[in-house]
């Protein structure tokens, strides 16, 4: 019968001390580095106000409206999704830094519409925008379009006819 030697013992502890005192080490350089990164990005990080509403065309208050605020980075999406009875909207909004306050926002729309006077066919509608906007500067997107109903540019539904929907978007430096 072969007994281990007690002498390996403490040098494989010893190695591994050492080998976790080193590692200990490189954490707090690591941990410099990554608070060094957080601040970078956050000095980056942006946050998009939303305020979704759905307005009547022949007045000018909003029937039903609803903020968003959402903090991201440049190139990182938001989405707004907005479900009503026959009506799916779901929007992306991707902001792209251009220079120190200027922006590209890129708006991306689908529209899902159950129509009840085709018989409950849906129909489905998309859109895209790329926006060149200041920090702070207000937008507003019409996912379903500028037109009224009836006209080429809108669609013709049962809401169009009695309600247009508009996304107000801004885009400003994120506080803590």
């Amino acid at each position: 019968m072969i007994v281990p030697s007690a002498k390996p013992v403490p040098i494989v502890l010893l190695t591994a001390l050492l080998l976790l005192g080193g590692a200990a080490e490189a954490r707090a350089i690591s941990a410099d580095d990554l608070a060094e990164s957080i601040d970078a990005f956050v000095q980056g990080a942006l946050r998009l106000h939303i305020n979704a509403r759905l307005v009547s065309p022949d007045q000018e208050e909003a029937v039903w409206s609803m903020d968003l605020t959402r903090a991201t980075i440049g190139g990182r999406s938001v989405r707004v999704r907005l479900d009503g009875t026959g009506i799916v909207v779901v929007a992306d909004f991707t902001p792209y830094w251009e220079s120190e306050n200027e922006l590209l926002l890129v708006a991306q729309g689908q529209t899902w519409i159950s129509d009840s006077r085709d018989g409950g066919e849906t129909t489905y509608r998309t859109s895209f925008i790329t926006l060149p906007i200041r920090l702070g500067e207000p937008i507003i997107f019409l996912p379903l379009g500028a037109g009224t109903a009836g006209a080429d540019e809108g669609i013709d539904t049962d809401l169009a006819d009695h309600l247009n929907i508009e996304l107000e978007v801004s885009v400003e430096r994120y506080q803590s």
